[in-house]
């Protein structure tokens, strides 16, 4: 029969061992909505610019970003900027409840 210390040091450890569990399933959920996330900008990206994936290469470099039709990176590159910016202030949060 165990004593009392050690159904309460069990206890612990099965709400630590859950407490992981939880963990690692959002950061997995969280890996999949920054994937859908990236996808759903990169065609937004497409559509706005209106060009086919292959033809943006071909047509599109660093230096057309200074000219006026660059609405869909700038708006592309901002929109990530923000998520990047509340995705890490809420990871900076909730290491710090720890």
């Amino acid at each position: 029969m165990r004593t009392n210390e050690e159904r309460i040091a069990l206890v612990h450890r099965r709400a630590e061992a859950l407490q992981k569990r939880r963990d690692r399933a959002r950061v997995a959920l969280s890996g999949v909505f920054s994937a859908v996330l990236f996808v759903s900008l990169t065609a937004a990206m497409i559509n706005l610019i209106g060009l086919s994936p292959i033809d943006s290469v071909d047509r599109f470099t660093g230096a057309s970003l200074l000219s006026e039709s660059a609405g869909g990176y700038v708006l592309v590159a901002v929109v990530s900027f923000f998520a990047a910016v509340i995705i890490t202030t809420f990871a900076i949060k909730r290491q710090k409840k720890k």
